[in-house]
């Protein structure tokens, strides 16, 4: 990583010329980017905008700076390529290496051209945000490094396998923060390099374990609302799940073990939580099942859900063969995640939603804009970006509406208390869990000391 300050990028010939390139971002054609792993504004390419300055500035990217960084990492380049980003309170880029064909060099240069505000701090976010690799190539939390915003600063860093990034969310609201941004390009890495790449990185990354179903009997008359337990209510359940493909059952627990549970969740110091990554797929957390009691709501919980009883229900509320004679091998994996601001899930491999499966989603302590899930079928350039990440400050993809002529999104829940959402995800139907804002405003529950939204999550399959 190399950042070049002001002090030796401009010099007091080329200050008024930096002057009208700030100018120039006033009058610029922004275009909204959203997808699950970003939200901000960009430009066209450099070399197509009808701005004097900024054509200049890729000029000078060209001519002057890919010489430059050529002798300064020895990496032999052939062009450069170039936009301008624009992130508003609220937006970001989330974790990606920018591993991607001829890619070899990205830079970041910074513009903040206001006096007041020409360097930015930790309260405004807004930072380069560097990641360190495992011995798998993975990303891990936490963050090690953060490069903020300075006027007049080019970051340089080389593209590799471990060269894990984000743009942490811009947090302020009185500016935005502008860069000039892209990569300097190099030869095609020759096929024998591309296939040592890949055996390197795993093919599959392991999402949840699979179970078979647990031979506990549970009384469900103890657990669930007496209504959907009754048979002509599993037989409408079943017509709903065959026509729309989901259903959501609300007051689906008795109200005092859905309040012992939440209450479980809020009172327990004990209950021993860890961060789920890699960075690149997801950042929430997720309780540790074996560390209950036996005797404890949440350890009740886990029976219930993986028992051979719950498979049965499941069975008369889809008719999959979750049990019953055909049912050869069913399984399920279930986590119970805690939410707050800054966690996510992003569109994974497509290894990871090529069979099919039946979800079930249950909140705790649900609250607005924290854990809502999306269900879409990604068309070919989706799927290469969940597998490849072609992402940067410069995503090659744009928002969902320009990436499909009909709406790609099938189906979004939306966090509601003691509502079984239940959905079959057929094949090569993917999901992703809305990044959560650091403005989201966030209560307690019980008078508890954090304010999370707990999420119960279970697939199960025939």
């Amino acid at each position: 990583m190399v950042a070049f300050s002001k002090t030796n990028f401009e010099d007091a010939k080329r200050a008024n010329a930096t002057k009208r390139l700030e100018a120039e971002f006033s009058s610029l054609d922004w275009k909204r980017k959203q997808m699950d792993l970003y939200e901000f504004y960009q430009t066209n390419d450099l070399c197509s905008l009808d701005s004097d300055y900024l054509q200049a500035f890729y000029t000078v990217l060209k001519e002057q700076m890919m010489p430059l960084v050529e002798e300064l990492t020895g990496t032999k380049l052939t062009h450069v390529s170039a936009s301008c980003s624009m992130y508003n309170a609220g937006d970001y880029l989330l974790v990606h290496d920018d591993l991607l064909s001829d890619r070899r060099i990205a830079y970041v240069f910074y513009i903040s051209p206001w006096n007041c505000h020409r360097q930015w701090s930790e309260t405004d976010g807004g930072a380069l945000e560097l990641f360190k690799a495992d011995a798998n190539q993975l990303p891990v939390f936490p963050v090690t490094n953060k490069i903020f915003p300075q006027n007049n600063q080019l970051v340089l860093f080389r593209v590799c396998e471990k060269s894990f990034h984000q743009v942490g969310e811009v947090t302020t609201f009185e500016y935005p923060r502008l860069t000039i941004n892209g990569w300097f390009h190099g030869p095609a890495i020759e096929e024998s390099a591309k296939a040592k790449s890949a055996s390197q990185q795993p093919s599959v990354i392991i999402d949840m374990h699979y179970i078979s179903p647990r031979k506990i009997d549970i009384d469900l008359s103890k657990w669930i609302n007496s209504v959907y337990l009754v048979d002509e209510v599993k037989q409408n359940v079943q017509k709903k799940v065959e026509m729309f493909s989901d259903v959501s059952l609300e007051q689906f627990l008795l109200a005092p073990r859905f309040t012992s549970l939440l209450g479980n969740l809020c009172d327990d110091s004990k209950l021993e939580w860890t961060i789920k990554g890699p960075a690149h797929l997801r950042k929430y957390e997720v309780l540790s099942f074996k560390s209950l009691p036996k005797a404890s709501p949440l350890a009740e919980l886990y029976d219930l859900f993986t028992s051979r009883t719950m498979f049965r229900l499941l069975y008369d509320y889809t008719e999959l063969d979750l049990y019953g004679k055909k049912a050869k091998a069913p399984k399920c994996a279930i986590e119970l995640q805690r939410w707050e601001r800054g966690c996510y899930t992003v569109l994974g491999d497509s290894s990871t939603y090529a069979d099919c499966t039946l979800d079930l989603t249950f909140y705790l302590n649900a609250q607005e804009n924290v854990g809502v899930i999306t269900y879409l079928v990604p068309e070919e350039e989706q799927q290469q970006q969940a597998s490849g990440r072609q992402n940067d400050e410069q995503p090659t993809s744009s928002s969902y509406a320009e990436c499909y002529e009909e709406d790609p999104v099938l189906l979004t829940i939306l966090p509601k208390d003691n509502v079984l959402n239940m959905v079959y995800r057929a094949e090569g139907t993917t999901k992703f869990t809305k990044y959560v804002s650091h403005n989201t405003h966030l209560e307690r529950a019980n008078n508890s000391g954090h304010a999370y939204t707990y999420i119960l999550s279970c697939s199960y399959k025939e």
